[in-house]
């Protein structure tokens, strides 16, 4: 798409926004949680190359970008592909990314004495090793402008508790949220930042499809008592990628309408 457009730097939108002149690269791009990064961060003037699988979404998603979007193919369980899609930013838009925002996951359910060898490596290979080649493939043109925020959107089943049911799911994002500890540490030095966003429950496709609906009479019992939106989770990684939070490295943001707080009782 967009072959017209001559491959030169974004540096103009119609306002400077908080990520003006970025260039981010959205794994999952066409994903509910993905199209509002996508979105949002478009509207505060970065350009963004959605990456996603190619029977999602995430073509769509580009094209409704203008400009500023660029679709590229990606499993994100292959380093080539992602390493096509740092170069497709490069030709398309004059650099590699400064942002990364992994938001590609898959949500793989069983309990611990029935879940199946292929299920817990399937979790793994897409929510941890995913993640993995994806911050691998973003650092040298990190490194190269010596800046860089990357943002894994992980969970608060497997980060902040364990989820009966969902032992291959709640592993792989734990394991996520090690690598991004791990990653923070390694990178700090050379003016990368690596954070995660952790969301309780948001509605999404992959969630409605995992068979995970929202239960209104849960959420009405929670400090904000509403089920989480794509939106919600887009803000946090917007601040996160901002120079608002240059300070900020290695955390877990919570994004939870007050779950992790405790219950609320009476």
């Amino acid at each position: 798409m967009n072959e017209h457009i001559v491959a030169t730097p974004v540096t103009e939108t119609s306002g400077r926004g908080r990520l003006f002149g970025r260039v981010a690269l959205v794994g999952g791009g066409g994903g509910g949680i993905g199209r509002a990064v996508a979105q949002l961060f478009v509207s505060e003037g970065a350009s963004v190359v959605v990456a996603d699988r190619p029977e999602s979404d995430g073509k769509s998603v580009a094209e409704s970008l203008g400009i500023h979007g660029e679709f590229a193919e990606v499993d994100v369980r292959s380093s080539s592909d992602w390493a096509a899609a740092v170069d497709l930013s490069q030709s398309r838009f004059g650099t590699p990314p400064d942002i990364f925002v992994q938001v590609a996951g898959v949500m793989v359910g069983g309990a611990v004495d029935s879940a199946t060898e292929e299920s817990v490596r399937l979790a793994l290979d897409v929510n941890a090793v995913g993640n993995f080649l994806g911050i691998q493939a973003v650092i040298p043109g990190m490194k190269g402008q010596r800046r860089g925020s990357i943002v894994i959107v992980t969970s608060m089943a497997g980060v902040s508790y364990g989820v009966a049911g969902l032992t291959p799911y709640s592993m792989s994002k734990a394991a996520a949220s090690a690598l991004v500890q791990c990653a923070a540490l390694d990178l700090g030095k050379h003016g990368i930042r690596v954070n995660s966003v952790v969301p309780g429950q948001i509605d999404t496709p992959m969630s409605r499809n995992a068979g995970v609906s929202p239960d209104p009479s849960f959420f009405a019992k929670m400090p904000i008592p509403r089920v989480g939106q794509p939106r919600d989770v887009a803000h946090a990684a917007l601040y996160l990628s901002s120079d608002e939070s240059s300070w900020v490295t290695g955390t877990h943001l919570l994004v939870d309408g007050g779950m992790d707080a405790g219950p609320v009782l009476g």
